[in-house]
């Protein structure tokens, strides 16, 4: 499967039944210096300090937690998660769009999502791609 083919089924958010439940607002997968493997129209990009801030909020998210998440210059405020807790952090911008990285072996998958998703239905998407990328050996 391309790069490009696993950005289109990871921005199609769908039940195990393939009911399709939504698109992510943008999406990618990077390695874990920040380096873009591949996204979606739309994606803001990540710098390699970001990549670098998400890597400290994984492993120690009580120290790093109140500084929020930054994606593409854009802060998210930390909701949960952690390397402990399978891997993920989630993050919320305002009333309208929220934020899940799925840390890999040797990647990230990010998802953002406007309202027409909830974040939990965003986190579960995108977790389950991750643990396909973990099962390929990324």
């Amino acid at each position: 499967m391309s790069w490009q083919e696993m950005i289109e089924n990871l921005q199609t958010v769908a039940l195990p039944d393939g009911t399709q439940l939504g698109m992510l607002s943008a999406c990618a997968i990077c390695d874990l210096q920040g380096n873009l493997w591949g996204q979606s129209e739309g994606f803001p990009g990540i710098a390699t300090d970001e990549a670098q801030k998400l890597m400290e909020l994984f492993a120690d998210p009580f120290s790093h937690c109140a500084n929020g998440i930054y994606i593409g210059g854009t802060k998210y405020v930390y909701l949960n998660g952690s390397d402990e807790d399978g891997g993920v952090v989630r993050g919320k911008r305002g009333t309208e769009y929220g934020l899940v990285v799925k840390k890999c072996k040797t990647c990230f998958v990010i998802g953002i999502h406007g309202n027409n998703l909830e974040t939990r239905q965003c986190s579960a998407h995108v977790e389950g791609f991750g643990e396909y990328l973990v099962g390929q050996g990324m």
